[in-house]
């Protein structure tokens, strides 16, 4: 397909323990886990110029849902000359990472600014979002301050 259409490939990688589906067919013991270490992403690099992680894949959460430290894959991808774009942002109290919630009603708004700001300060080069909106003026907030 990279041969037939002149747009940027982005590869979707879920969660650390699943293997991609043309794995299990084609009998590849890899997993996403080493698809995100240097030499997995190098191998992405020879046929796609982006990665589209899961958002734990790029900051981990704690047991209470919360964020912890940054992993090294946005700089690892970087090095690879990929781009990354994580995904989902959402601005939803049930889709964001426990610091970030408010109040305790499920649906309502969490602080998705400081979400996007934490993402954003690791280097990602954008994100996926079922807000568009709320992710442009974030990104831009976090350009510009």
């Amino acid at each position: 397909l990279d041969k037939l259409v002149d747009t940027p490939l982005v590869v979707l990688l879920s969660a650390a323990s699943t293997r991609p589906w043309d794995f299990v067919t084609t009998g590849d013991p890899r997993t996403v886990a080493d698809l995100v270490k240097p030499e997995g992403l190098k191998w992405i690099a020879s046929y796609a110029q982006g990665i589209g992680p899961t958002l734990d894949l790029v900051i981990p959460k704690d047991a209470n849902g919360a964020l912890t430290t940054p992993t090294t894959l946005v700089a690892d991808a970087h090095r690879a000359g990929l781009i990354l774009h994580p995904y989902t942002m959402r601005n939803e109290n049930t889709f964001l990472p426990a610091n970030f919630r408010r109040g305790t009603d499920p649906n309502a708004y969490g602080d998705a600014f400081g979400a996007f700001r934490t993402y954003f300060a690791t280097g990602i080069d954008g994100v996926f979002s079922d807000n568009a909106d709320t992710a442009l003026l974030a990104r831009e907030d976090f350009v510009n301050g």
